[in-house]
């Protein structure tokens, strides 16, 4: 169809910018308190709950280990003497920080004819400072989602980098074939996974658990019962994912112990995002089975994208430009149940490392903690960069209180 001149250059009124998909923070990460709710403008640093903070750019940190007991004392005779024990010995480990940088080069030349991302496309944004703040977010989405990532590898005990030159691309399998790459170890106990040999005298979970006749309750009871001599610490939470409740709920056990005339479930409760402000109720929820009141399962399914600098879902990009080996990857797979206690800074925290930044060419290096992001102005042609920088590891101080157990597809 034929268009008119007058119809081509008819101003365009933009209303919204709007996105396809829902940004937030990670349900694993913002549950372990990793992911950042609060700024400290006098070091420009951010942080959360469960962070700790280095004290400089020291790449490689060591934590110390010092065990409680369980080791009731001696008993001796009227008048002798006490008993002599043995010193508590002291364990160390040592961690290497995971560095994360990228940048977005953005010319001056293409950032100098965009239109507002909101407003009439008659009208210029100079300099493009609308767009650049629309891709400076969209870089601090990328570094809360590999803190997301880093909370599910520890939690699975399954997060590996794929080197590819200079790239190390993350990821939840192992290198296969020509692959390269290494794994991120936590060091959960083998008895914590599979199918929960904890105590080494057989596997807690018995049978699948998408049998209807899979013995759950009895499964947490014994799970709990492991938990309380492997570390004294009480299991107290689960991850799911949504597939996994549908088994769960439609179990026999189940229901047979909420009573035939009651749900399943005592609570479901949808649960608050944290964040930097109150951002409202979100589509993460949580429940309590009638059965076993002690135990808040908690729902995750939320994926990442892996191997690609452009989602996958997107609709518009240009062909070609999503690699084929591009996967939407689940934080909780199908067939998994994590079982864990509840987070506290004595057994998990994610170190914020640090490195020395210079923003701009003749400008002093300055020390720049954990999450960091700048804009750097190059020259032939004029550009402008924007950089972000992530220097963190989650720390797993004791690691027999995550047990991530296959309980469906064995």
């Amino acid at each position: 169809m034929a268009v008119s001149l007058t119809e081509l250059l008819l101003p365009q009124v933009v209303l919204e910018v709007i996105s396809r998909l829902k940004a937030g923070r990670g349900p694993l990460a913002s549950w372990l308190g990793f992911q950042p709710t609060k700024f400290d403008p006098s070091t420009v640093t951010v942080s959360g709950p469960n962070t700790l903070q280095g004290t400089g750019s020291v790449r490689n940190v060591t934590y110390r280990i010092f065990d409680h007991t369980r080791v009731p004392m001696k008993a001796r005779a009227p008048g002798a003497g006490p008993a002599t024990v043995s010193q508590n010995p002291m364990g160390q480990n040592t961690v290497s920080v995971a560095r994360f940088h990228q940048k977005i080069p953005l010319n001056y030349e293409f950032l100098g004819n965009l239109s507002p991302m909101i407003g009439p496309n008659s009208q210029i944004d100079p300099g493009g400072q609308n767009y650049i703040t629309q891709q400076t977010t969209f870089l601090g989405e990328q570094a809360n989602n590999m803190v997301e990532m880093m909370a599910a590898g520890m939690m699975r005990d399954s997060l590996y980098f794929i080197v590819q030159g200079d790239n190390w691309m993350p990821t939840f399998t192992a290198p296969t074939g020509t692959q390269v790459g290494f794994q991120v170890p936590f060091n959960i106990p083998a008895g914590n996974k599979n199918q929960l040999n904890m105590l080494g005298a057989g596997n807690l979970i018995t049978q699948p658990w998408n049998n209807v006749g899979a013995p759950i309750i009895g499964d947490l009871q014994s799970v709990i019962g492991a938990y309380a001599q492997l570390s004294r610490y009480s299991m107290t939470d689960i991850w799911i994912n949504s597939l996994m409740w549908i088994n769960v709920i439609s179990n026999t056990q189940v229901r047979n112990t909420a009573g035939s005339s009651n749900t399943p479930f005592a609570e479901f409760t949808q649960n608050l995002e944290p964040g930097m402000s109150d951002s409202g109720p979100d589509n993460k929820y949580s429940a309590i089975l009638r059965g076993q009141p002690t135990i808040t399962w908690h729902f995750c399914d939320d994926t990442l994208a892996l191997n690609t600098d452009i989602d996958p879902s997107y609709a518009t990009v240009p062909t070609g430009s999503v690699p084929t080996t591009a996967t939407l990857a689940k934080l909780v797979p199908d067939s998994m149940a994590i079982f864990c206690t509840k987070p506290t800074p004595q057994w998990t925290k994610l170190y914020l490392g640090g490195e020395h930044v210079v923003e701009n060419p003749g400008m002093a290096g300055m020390l720049r903690m954990g999450w960091y992001f700048w804009h750097e102005y190059v020259t032939q042609p004029s550009a402008v960069e924007l950089i972000a920088l992530l220097n963190a590891v989650p720390l797993l101080y004791i690691p027999t209180v995550i047990a991530p157990a296959t309980v469906v597809g064995f």
